[in-house]
């Protein structure tokens, strides 16, 4: 992912510690940023995936006369908090790290600048751009910022001294800053008069004297000394050049393992029938679902009828309209996950655990309603196990002309069984509609895992079985259901939590003449 950057005001303290570290707020939650990119704002918690130890700590601005990003430390700790993510950085002994921690003790770098990778964004009021999740990367240390929130929050190291009220206010406006004198004594010149009459006596030591030929001498030039002293095969050799071998199986303790944020195995089940045949709400009350439905007996030809003369009999026949009815089910699954696995788990175990509860719901449904369907359907027709593309045409054809008679309307799905839906993907005659089609009974495209036949969608139902079809409509059967809920409660004497989830529903078949099976031969 592109990584993003982000810059902010901040105001410096400092306190006395025999530690080289610097406290930053390096994000604060819940505020709008004006950034290049647009308006922003992080929301608490985004950074909770992002580990300390890969997080770097980098002074920018000028070097003297060299601008830049220098590298001075890395990330101790990471916390959340209630207005913003807390950084605490140990600052490395090297000269821009002394720099670092001067300048910012002074007041000089006042500026939080976070660089981070955007995993997880939502939309948030008047164009802001909420980020629900990202990886922390680099904090950087600058001398000014354009967006308010950030704070360093205090500045630690050896030789550091707690700031008076008066430090503290010139490090807080530069106007009444003062400048830095370094003095040099006498005492400071004799001492590096003496270092250096030291070391000229230590190079005459190793010529050996007045006279006497320099350890060098026996080489040519500088080229002929690195060439013998790289030389491996000399009987002995200038160098020995026997490293040791560090492996990260011999320092297990340092390399930690790297998880991936989600969990694997966790995949979308969607209720092909449910959805192919529409959702409904269930009543206001009671566990039964109950339906009108006119009497599948009734001849509607005989109902009207022609008078014969004026003032004769004319057509009368008894008209029963049946209530059909239908128990209401109750589908749940849940479990009682303890504090611990909810408060030490990385990625969430809770979340994982009630999507997989979903998941579970969606297929305990859906396996119910092809249940319901297959015992109900009230119209069969033959269909012979290796039809092929043109008599699978024909079947769903009289079966539509069988659903429009039942409900009114043709069937606006053929639901088959995985072998079945296998077989038609994989007919002659059916071609993908990618590739350009005419003339041909329907087409079958394994990309996207769609057949269609003579203008019918083929909808592969997980829980029928053999070579079944079932070509209906969602006049002859639809789904009724109240939910899926989630629950939990408080397991207080056992330290967890009741998670579980829960709904109602049933399937209303209300005309099973308009459902068709397939009777295979």
């Amino acid at each position: 992912m592109t990584l993003r950057t982000a810059t902010f005001d901040a105001k410096i303290m400092a306190r006395d510690a025999a530690e080289r570290a610097i406290d930053v707020r390096a994000v604060p939650w819940d505020t709008v940023s004006e950034t290049p990119d647009g308006r922003e704002q992080f929301a608490r918690g985004a950074f909770d995936i992002s580990e300390p130890e890969r997080v770097t700590l980098e002074a920018i601005g000028p070097h003297g006369a060299e601008p830049g990003v220098r590298l001075v430390g890395r990330a101790k700790a990471l916390e959340d908090r209630e207005d913003g993510l807390y950084a605490t950085f140990s600052v490395s002994r090297t000269r821009d790290g002394d720099e670092l921690l001067e300048l910012a003790r002074d007041g000089v770098y006042r500026g939080a600048s976070v660089v981070f990778t955007p995993i997880k964004d939502r939309a948030g009021a008047g164009g802001v751009t909420i980020r629900e999740r990202a990886g922390l990367a680099r904090v950087g240390i600058v001398e000014r910022a354009a967006y308010a929130g950030a704070e360093v929050l205090a500045v630690r190291s050896e030789d550091a001294q707690p700031m008076t009220d008066e430090q503290a206010a010139t490090a807080a406006d530069p106007a009444i800053s003062t400048a830095r004198v370094d003095v040099v004594t006498r005492e400071d010149m004799e001492e590096v008069r003496n270092d250096m009459v030291s070391r000229m006596a230590i190079l005459e030591g190793a010529r050996g004297g007045a006279g006497t030929p320099h350890v060098l001498a026996r080489w040519a030039g500088l080229q002929a000394y690195a060439d013998a002293a790289y030389d491996d095969s000399a009987a002995q050799p200038l160098l020995a050049r026997a490293l040791a071998d560090q492996l990260t199986t011999d320092s297990p303790g340092v390399v930690p393992p790297s998880w991936v944020p989600e969990v694997a195995g966790i995949l979308a089940r969607p209720r092909p029938a449910i959805n192919a045949l529409g959702v409904a709400p269930l009543g206001p009350s009671g566990m039964e679902l109950d339906w009108p439905y006119l009497d599948p007996a009734l001849n509607l030809d005989t109902i009207v009828a022609k008078q014969a003369t004026e003032k004769t009999q004319i057509a009368s026949v008894k008209v029963k309209i049946l209530k059909g009815s239908q128990p209401i089910d109750t589908y749940a699954g849940g479990s009682d996950v303890s504090y611990q696995l909810i408060r030490r788990s990385s990625p969430p175990y809770r979340e994982a655990y009630l999507r997989i509860l979903a998941i579970a719901y969606a297929r305990a449904t859906e396996a119910a309603f092809e249940a319901q369907l297959l015992a109900v359907a009230g119209s069969s027709l033959v269909l012979t196990a290796t039809a092929t593309a043109d008599q699978v045409r024909a079947f769903l054809f009289a079966a539509s002309s069988i659903v429009e008679d039942a409900t009114g309307s043709p069937a606006t799905v053929d639901l088959v069984s995985p072998t079945e839906f296998g077989r038609l993907g994989g007919l002659a005659g059916l071609y993908p509609a990618a590739y350009g089609t005419s003339n041909i009974p329907g087409t079958a495209q394994a990309s996207t895992l769609a057949i269609n036949v003579s203008g019918l969608p083929i909808i592969r139902a997980p829980f029928l079985t053999g070579n079944t079809h079932l070509v209906t409509n969602g006049e002859a059967a639809s789904w009724h259901e109240d939910g899926p809920f989630p629950i939990s409660a408080e397991d207080v004497s056992k330290l967890g939590q009741n998670v579980a989830i829960w709904g109602m529903g049933t399937g209303a078949t209300t005309a099973p003449k308009g459902i068709v099976k397939s009777t295979l031969t």
